[in-house]
């Protein structure tokens, strides 16, 4: 009863959980920023929008006629983004994180909007300033390192399409049309140096936010954020990776008889034999109390096994050298085999962890994959 009382605790702790994050804001790597759905979706519908204007605009105002292609060449072109665009948008739907797809957006965008300008018109085109909404509002979504991708693209494709524009035509270069770029140009540096700024701040705040005090291992709220997005990379790419569920023997007596400065140090050192026995991609976590949880990339059941193995003995070593008599017991688990989300991988593990406890006074290691008799040693 105690076992399933615990197991129902966490999993509707985690539900909870998973609710208020995809409301929330999205997740941030090192490398990309990957937003909510809905941030998305606000995405894809300004595309929709910006689609529709130059749709009107070309074909609906008097006296407005493409400068180098024909209406009907540009409505090709119109035809073909909003085939493109709905496309991504329900590959969007299915996978909300796919950095792939960010790029291909953008460069799509940035295609789109380099038609518009080639045969806009006017003298000083009114469409240049579209490409300052492509790099911001990628920008601002997916991180530091697609807001520059898409400001060299802009920059690029815009002296591109200007120079195409003057070859073409014979014309010189307008004073409004030199400075209408000059402008442009200071105001996405000037977000661009504001934007690292935000990301900085924000990846210390999501930093400290993120560990837990006394370990300075990440703590529950982070680990179910990262263990979403590793799911959802599951999904789209099949690389399993494993779960490993630890758990204190006799954390209590250490506490009781040696005071809570004892167990704050055995809960430390636990922390940085974690530390010291994964990879750097490898993902550790305090879930609460004495209980830990691993999260290895790549890597199946025979490698979490070694690597629990690996724990156990630095743990026993330390223990008896500082006459403490404290253990760790591991439930086993891969994804997707046992469970293919955060809280149906961890119930079986955790229910693995229950029965080498049960089978075991500490030191224990059980495989999800065994219901009855999980316990190997």
């Amino acid at each position: 009863m105690k076992h399933q009382r615990r197991s129902t605790d966490r999993r509707s702790h985690t539900d909870r959980r998973e609710q208020t994050d995809s409301r929330g804001t999205g997740i941030q790597d090192g490398v990309y920023r990957y937003p909510t759905w809905q941030e998305q979706q606000v995405q894809f519908f300004t595309r929709y929008i910006f689609l529709l204007l130059g749709g009107l605009f070309f074909n609906l105002v008097d006296g407005i006629t493409p400068s180098y292609w024909t209406l009907a060449q540009l409505n090709i072109v119109f035809g073909a983004y909003f085939v493109l665009n709905t496309l991504l948008y329900l590959h969007a739907a299915k996978f909300h994180i796919h950095p792939l797809r960010y790029h291909i957006a953008m460069w799509v965008d940035i295609i789109m909007v380099s038609a518009c300008v080639l045969n806009d018109p006017y003298p000083i085109p009114p469409s240049l300033l579209v490409f300052i909404m492509v790099v911001l509002g990628n920008g601002m979504r997916y991180g530091m390192r697609l807001f520059a991708e898409s400001m060299l693209g802009s920059f690029t494709a815009s002296m591109l399409v200007l120079t195409a524009r003057y070859t073409l035509s014979g014309a010189e270069l307008s004073p409004g049309l030199i400075f209408l770029n000059l402008f442009g140009g200071i105001i996405l540096i000037y977000a661009y140096i504001l934007m690292g700024r935000i990301e900085r701040s924000r990846h210390e705040l999501e930093l400290h936010s993120n560990l837990d005090t006394l370990t300075g291992l990440l703590n529950r709220r982070a680990l179910q954020d990262i263990a979403r997005t590793m799911f959802q990379r599951l999904h789209r790419n099949r690389r399993m990776f494993a779960l490993l569920f630890a758990d204190l023997d006799k954390f209590k007596a250490v506490n009781d008889e040696l005071g809570h400065a004892a167990g704050d140090l055995v809960l430390k050192q636990f922390a940085d034999i974690v530390r010291s026995s994964i990879r750097s991609t490898d993902i550790a976590a305090r879930y609460g109390g004495d209980e830990f949880i691993m999260l290895l990339e790549d890597s199946d059941l025979n490698r979490a096994e070694a690597v629990a193995s690996r724990i156990q003995g630095k743990v026993n070593a330390w223990a008896a050298a500082n006459s403490i008599d404290v253990s760790v017991t591991f439930g086993l688990g891969v994804a997707p085999t046992h469970g293919d989300d955060f809280a149906s991988l961890l119930e079986q593990v955790d229910q693995a962890l229950y029965h080498s406890k049960s089978a075991h006074t500490g030191g224990g290691l059980a495989l999800a994959e065994c219901q009855q008799q999980q316990a190997i040693r």
